[in-house]
């Protein structure tokens, strides 16, 4: 339908619903227009990509995926403490209203001097059923691991049945992906080694990635007892490695090859992880600062790479799609790790904490004070345990990550890539 109309499509849901946020009364309105919010945010970041992947050549793609892998790195990552200074200084509802400049500037720019070719069609169909049944298993699973771990346990019969649930709609997905006209997920796509490699380490890079924006503020406010802008400010670092990694990666993807980035990536991931894993609390946030700046490294390493090899390998009428595809497996590889490693850290503190303790107390500067001394060192020993498994869970997720780079297909940039017309 064009690039430009669903960027306009999506911004313009974006900013409206960020501002019903910003307006909401009650917890369940939030969640409500977050929901509808994330369906412009879905559209405005694969568009943006595959629009950079149109206007540029393959030579030229590199360089420039990585400065915007960089930029997103720094927005993503720096958020953490904008939004924590932001809600301490003015309110939470200015974390949406400030949307709103960036959402307007980002349409007029856009229409300003963005020319795409008119080859767009009429007789598109969508894929809704295979949108609708892959939405639905991936809800029915985060449900059972985020919900239903908690509320039932693992054991329960409704836990079980929402993930069996979910199975089956995966299962009803790939058959439908294997009729359809135009399926949302073209399954041949992954015939080529290379969507196959960077999908399923994109999936891995994105439990890394969201796990420690989930779970290392947890560890600063928690067992350090720092601020929300302590936490925001620990993740910091990784802001920092990330853009130097994405831009580096860029320039010499051409000249080197994917391979040596993405397994450069992949070993500095896994070493900011291990770093986690082994981080003592009476070190202070020095280990945690130094990990976060790996894992930025290693993170953006495997960015670049990652994307760029699969909108290289495809034609230009599936490069929407394979960007898509590329966002999508590291989205859902961070939204279901989250899940599994919260459920684990849940269970983990439901077996060290009596029923009525709260650990969320200690997450709170406000209410730490109020704690008798006794329970919170209890409270702080059982999170450092806690989001030590977690850790612990994220290091052996990057060492396959490892083990990922090594069936990523070595040469030359060029030999992956899809003949483009003159």
């Amino acid at each position: 339908f064009g690039s430009r109309r669903i960027f306009t499509i999506s911004v313009l849901l974006f900013i409206l619903v960020a501002s019903l946020c910003g307006m909401a009364r009650t917890f369940p309105q939030v969640i409500v227009f977050r929901a509808i919010q994330v369906l412009g945010a879905g559209g405005v970041i694969p568009v943006s990509i595959t629009v950079v992947g149109d206007i540029y050549s393959l030579e030229e793609r590199g360089r420039i995926q990585g400065v915007f892998s960089g930029v997103w790195a720094i927005s993503s990552l720096v958020g953490p403490a904008a939004g924590g200074l932001i809600s301490d200084l003015l309110s939470w509802r200015w974390v949406f209203y400030f949307n709103l400049p960036f959402g307007v500037a980002s349409l007029i720019l856009l229409h300003m001097f963005l020319r795409e070719e008119d080859d767009n069609r009429s007789d598109r169909k969508l894929d809704l059923l295979g949108t609708l049944s892959l939405t639905a298993s991936i809800a029915l699973l985060l449900l059972a691991l985020q919900e239903g771990t908690e509320l039932w346990g693992w054991g329960d019969a409704r836990t079980g049945a929402m993930i069996v649930g979910a199975g089956g709609g995966l299962l009803f997905f790939l058959w439908q992906e294997t009729r359809a006209p135009e399926p949302m997920l073209p399954l041949q796509l992954f015939q080529n080694r290379v969507i196959a490699a960077a999908s399923l380490g994109g999936f891995l890079m994105g439990t890394v990635l969201f796990c420690a924006a989930a779970f290392v503020p947890m560890f600063t406010q928690g067992v350090l007892g720092g601020t929300a802008i302590d936490a925001g400010m620990t993740l910091a670092p990784m802001s920092i490695g990330w853009p130097i990694a994405s831009t580096t990666s860029g320039w010499f993807l051409a000249r080197k090859g994917y391979r040596p980035f993405i397994l450069a990536g992949a070993i500095l991931a896994f070493s900011g992880c291990f770093l986690l894993a082994a981080a003592d609390p009476a070190m202070g946030r020095g280990p945690i600062m130094l990990a976060m700046f790996l894992l930025g490294l290693g993170l953006g390493f495997l960015s670049t790479p990652y994307l760029l090899s699969v909108q290289n390998a495809v034609p230009r009428h599936h490069r929407g799609v394979a960007t898509s595809s590329v966002q999508f497996f590291r989205t859902i590889g961070g939204s279901i790790s989250v899940a599994a490693l919260g459920a684990l850290l849940n269970g983990h503190l439901a077996q060290r904490l009596p029923g009525a303790v709260d650990p969320n107390l200690a997450l709170n500067p406000a209410t730490r004070g109020e704690i008798p001394v006794d329970l919170l060192t209890n409270l702080t020993d059982a999170l450092a345990g806690g989001l030590g498994k977690v850790y612990t869970a994220m290091a052996i997720l990057a060492a396959v990550g490892i083990g990922v780079a090594f069936l990523f297909p070595g040469g030359s940039a060029q030999s992956h890539a899809y003949p483009e017309k003159d």
